[in-house]
């Protein structure tokens, strides 16, 4: 977006924003979520930037692991976001987990010159169109 009205739209990141608990509602079922054919296996999908200039930018990590609940895989989710170690940043100072809606969490990690951040979230493959 260019022009005057490009900075409306888009609002940054501001270290020390309140969070939401991430405890509320970690394991209570999506009813948007269970009618679009999120019915599982459930996985956990940890997306985040890769280390400097190095291609591709941006990973995913979609974790082998398939949970027949969507409250176990949540509860793997939000382990995840505290045990998973990112390239970036190499010194971690701080680490701050948000809820990200009912099937994810923000990760912001502080560290010693700059912040980053990694999504994390699980996801349940849809059967091919026309299937």
């Amino acid at each position: 977006m260019t022009g005057e009205g490009a900075d409306a739209t888009y609002d940054t990141y501001e270290p020390g924003a309140v969070a939401e608990s991430v405890a509320e509602s970690d394991a209570q079922p999506d009813a948007q979520s269970d009618a679009v054919g999120g019915q599982g296996p459930w996985r956990v999908l940890i997306e985040y930037a890769n280390r400097g200039d190095l291609k591709p930018p941006t990973v995913v990590q979609i974790g082998r692991t398939e949970h027949a609940e969507r409250a176990v895989a949540l509860e793997a989710a939000l382990r995840a976001c505290h045990e998973f170690n990112p390239p970036d940043p190499t010194f971690e100072q701080s680490r701050q987990v948000y809820r990200d809606g009912p099937d994810g969490f923000l990760v912001v990690l502080e560290g010693a010159m700059s912040t980053f951040h990694m999504s994390v979230r699980i996801v349940s493959p849809l059967a091919p169109a026309g299937q």
